[in-house]
Formats: C-alpha cells, structure tokens, sequence
C-alpha cells in the first residue's frame, strides 16, 4: 500500500514538473548601440519575438550598453528566437517618463537633434532582425545609421 502510494505521489510530482516547463525559454542579452563607432547613451532597445511570448527592453548607458529584461521586468533576457529590433531615441522626449506611451508620441523635446533614421522606431519599417540563441553568450551590438 505505501509502494503504491509513493508510485502514485511520484507521478504526480513528474506531471507537474512537466505541465509547469510550458511557455517560451528566455536567454540573457546585452550589447551596445553606437552610430559611426560612437555609443549611444539613453535609446530604448527592443526586442519583438517572432513567436509567442513578451517583448523584452533596455535602455542605454553613458557607454551604449544595454541589457534585455522582459517589458513586465520579471525575466532577465529575451525570448529565445528571431526578433524585430526596434531603436527609439528616447532623447526626443526629454525627461518625462512615458511609458507605454512614448510608442506612438510625437517629439516632446523640440531641442533634440535626431541622431538616428527613424525608421528604426517603427515595427513595420526596422531593418533590424536578430536571433536570440539558447543559453549564455548573446552579445547582439546594434550598428545604426
């Protein structure tokens, strides 16, 4: 009777390991985002999967550097998998925090100098795509004109 018991638990235990492994995997990504050799600080970096799963962010430090957590901040990396890059230019809306709604806002900052095409901002029109392998090791530096 305990045999079976502990059989029965056992099973159990390997059903719910398996039903709880579901969804997209993640890996770690970084890189730096320069223009003519030289790094941009304060760009938000995206990373839209071509599959399911969260689009994943970063904004830029004094060096360019960035790194991708998932846009709701719980997931360090991105979904593995081809992506959309998208680049915004988050100089063009000076230091007023948006959120979500810095995706469709006009220029806020009229004193800005566009540093980047903008074309790097729209889902429909980046020519930027990446591949976000499994594991370690995701340096993707973005070159922008």
């Amino acid at each position: 009777m305990i045999a079976r018991l502990l059989r029965l638990a056992g099973l159990l235990a390997l059903i719910l390991m398996l039903g709880c492994s579901k969804g997209p995997r993640f890996a770690p990504v970084e890189g730096k985002v320069t223009r003519n050799g030289k790094a941009l600080n304060n760009v938000r970096v995206e990373f839209w999967p071509e599959t399911d799963g969260p689009k994943s962010t970063g904004i830029t430090d004094d060096e360019g550097h960035y790194s991708l957590k998932t846009e709701d901040g719980k997931v360090d990396g991105a979904v593995v998998g081809n992506h959309r890059v998208i680049v915004k230019d988050m100089e063009l809306y000076g230091n007023v925090f948006l959120g979500r709604k810095a995706e469709n806002m006009p220029t806020l900052n009229k004193d800005a100098k566009v540093r980047f095409s903008k074309s790097y901002s729209d889902p429909a029109t980046t020519s930027v795509k990446k591949t976000v392998e499994a594991g370690e090791g995701n340096k993707i530096d973005l070159e922008l004109k």
